[in-house]
């Protein structure tokens, strides 16, 4: 498993799991550790179907009525095999990173 390890003001890394089940949303999360939003990520993979996919991001909160997560960058991406049931989760390429 590689994560980015690209600076970051970010105190807080957000992850989130799209199930290829359009009719559901995947779990998610927010945590102010890297590796464990990481971990979480890959370990929600393995319980969902193939096809699934997912995301860490590097975020922190925008004070605000209400409050909301301004997004700093991607940090790694993951997904599901449809056939092998394995788990692949990446830093992003350059040309897909996001800050």
């Amino acid at each position: 498993m590689k994560t980015a390890q690209t600076p970051t003001n970010a105190s807080l890394y957000s992850w989130d799991v799209r199930c290829p089940d359009a009719w559901r949303a995947g779990p998610g999360g927010i945590s102010a550790d890297r590796r464990r939003a990481v971990a979480a990520l890959a370990e929600a993979l393995a319980a969902e179907r193939g096809g699934a996919s997912g995301a860490v991001w590097a975020v922190r909160l925008k004070p605000g009525r209400p409050p909301e997560y301004c997004y700093d960058g991607l940090i790694a991406e993951g997904f599901r095999d449809p056939a092998s049931g394995a788990v692949t989760v990446e830093a992003p390429s350059p040309a897909r990173s996001y800050a």
